[in-house]
């Protein structure tokens, strides 16, 4: 139920952003959005306020690394299949919102959340049997699967886009290290017996094998964006 409780608080939250970003003041209780500056609004205050240069804000940025570190642990592990669910979830609340939406659009998104839900409380939240180095991992990579891997380079255009709107035409390199990942997850060496040097080969082989698969799903998509004749 508090996973619930926090899709759809971050989905208001989602749109009372977008809304006071669209038509400011014309909320109702606009003071409840988020008070957390956007990129754009994060760029101006440093040229207005600090009066750093546009270019100084763009060199700093694109030598900058950002190091997210995953680590596992098993009460706070959710299981992949709830995390697709409550990516579902929150798609339908998100698309409920939408203001142009028909009657039996309304009716059918839920319908589908009402079979989500249901779904998610019939899932059992915990393993019953204690996950093994290798488990954890494939949790963590499935974060990547849900959110990460279009997240990041969503979050990588907004850069562009908030930098853009301060005179800076240049894009942020393609190979500049703003956010790189990292993980403890069959590598960690904390007394855990069950984490040798042969879980950690597994561990980094099921790695690499999982990011050739989305790389490979993602250049076979692109065949058929860029699908021109020579």
């Amino acid at each position: 139920m508090l996973n619930l409780a926090n899709l759809a608080e971050e989905v208001q939250i989602a749109y009372r952003r977008r809304i006071k970003k669209l038509k400011k003041g014309d909320f109702v209780d606009e003071s409840s959005a988020t008070t957390e500056s956007d990129l754009e609004e994060t760029f101006k205050k440093l040229v207005g306020d600090l009066n750093k240069s546009p270019e100084e804000i763009f060199d700093a940025l694109k030598n900058q690394t950002v190091d997210l570190v995953l680590t596992a642990h098993p009460t706070q592990s959710v299981r992949r299949s709830l995390l697709q669910k409550h990516g579902r979830i929150r798609d339908c609340l998100a698309q409920l919102y939408a203001k142009d939406i028909t009657p039996d659009d309304k009716q059918e998104l839920d319908e589908a959340l009402q079979r989500e839900i249901q779904a998610a409380f019939r899932t059992d939240e915990i393993k019953r049997t204690p996950p093994t180095p290798q488990d954890e991992m494939r949790a963590g990579m499935s974060y990547f699967h849900e959110t990460i891997w279009k997240g990041v380079p969503k979050f990588l255009r907004r850069v562009d886009t908030a930098l853009k709107n301060i005179g800076i035409e240049e894009r942020v390199p393609y190979n500049a290290p703003l956010i790189q990942f990292s993980s403890w997850m069959g590598g960690d060496r904390d007394g855990n017996p069950r984490v040798t040097p042969e879980v950690t080969r597994d561990v980094c082989l099921l790695a690499r094998m999982m990011a050739a698969t989305m790389y490979f799903n993602q250049i076979e998509d692109l065949m058929f964006e860029l699908s021109m004749w020579r």
